[in-house]
């Protein structure tokens, strides 16, 4: 390392949201930007996930980047002139972390592309003792993108390009209960949520119950006004064309007579079943049932509904850690 390293890369080089979400990054490519620990910090500060300069807390003046063999990273901010150090890692998502950077990094890039825990453990030389490992920093991921929905609401439906009522389909569904009298006796959780169709947007909400005053305010909440609303019969559904003064449309499918309404093919809820059936499958598969993380289950598979098939569904999560930890 020639000179003193004041900053790791050029400020003119550092990624913004659009390019780093339009940035398509492969496993291999990952792999051989990030062999070279003085390359993968570099890395990881043009994606701002790490602090590109550090200033002394005495002088004010600009550290420099020093080798330190004794860190995980083996590298640490220092000021010589008044014996002041910083991790490469402070206030960043991985500040309370041991673990290498490098799996770290490689970690997020196999979560994000949904790969199954015990796969992540093999891709990652890590043995059955890591298990909890990944499994905290499956929690730490999914916690950064339900902050990024809470902070970002998304509203759906609404008119199209054209004019035209965005259809939504509706329903509830009862998560993780006990079914046909087997097993211990679990209540469940019952969600609330909508599909609008044509696209990947979606939302899902954990609901106390399935009344009128429940479920009116978060179609209110979430339906833009326009919106073509399809559910099925049930009661509380009833009054939906009437909120705001008429503001939405709304048509009734009956599952038990006909998967499609015979009259209009365009009515049914066929959408918004194969979302939940997916949704349970997710999160069964991959992550349990833990009530107290259910809420996190919901926010991860709204967000992967949408860039499920998106080869920057890395990039766009980068973008969400960017954005939370940010050093300004």
């Amino acid at each position: 390392m020639a000179g003193r390293i004041l900053q790791l890369v050029d400020p003119a080089i550092i990624l913004t949201d659009p390019e780093l979400r339009a940035e398509e990054i492969n496993f291999k490519g990952l792999n051989l930007a990030i062999v070279d620990n003085l390359d993968m910090l570099q890395w990881a500060a043009r994606r701002r996930l790490l602090r590109n300069t550090v200033l002394c807390a005495t002088s004010n003046q600009p550290a420099s980047l020093n080798r330190y063999a004794q860190g995980v990273d083996g590298y640490r901010w220092r000021c010589n002139a008044h014996n002041f150090t910083m991790s490469v890692r402070n206030a960043s998502f991985f500040e309370s972390s041991h673990l290498p950077l490098r799996k770290i990094l490689k970690l997020m890039y196999l979560w994000c592309h949904d790969l199954p825990q015990n796969y992540i453990m093999f891709e990652l030389g890590m043995g059955s003792d890591s298990c909890h490992t990944v499994v905290e920093w499956s929690n730490f991921m999914r916690d950064i993108r339900q902050e990024v929905l809470l902070r970002n609401p998304q509203d759906i439906g609404g008119l199209d390009d054209h004019g035209e009522p965005v259809v939504v389909e509706i329903d509830e569904s009862l998560f993780f209960h006990r079914k046909y009298h087997r097993g211990a006796h679990r209540p469940g959780h019952w969600v609330f949520g909508g599909m609008e169709r044509g696209e990947d947007k979606c939302f899902m909400v954990e609901v106390p119950n399935r009344t009128r005053e429940t479920l009116e305010p978060l179609v209110e909440r979430y339906f833009l006004p326009g919106t073509h609303i399809i559910s099925d019969g049930w009661p509380a559904y009833t009054h939906l064309s009437q909120l705001g003064g008429g503001v939405y449309l709304h048509d009734v499918f009956v599952h038990k007579r006909h998967f499609f309404d015979p009259e209009d093919p365009d009515v049914h809820t066929q959408n918004i079943e194969n979302m939940w059936m997916r949704a349970k499958r997710k999160i069964k598969r991959q992550f349990g049932t833990s009530r107290e993380l259910f809420p996190t289950y919901m926010f991860e598979f709204m967000k992967r509904n949408k860039f499920h098939q998106s080869r920057s569904c890395f990039g766009h999560f980068l973008v969400s850690v960017a954005d939370i930890y940010s050093f300004n």
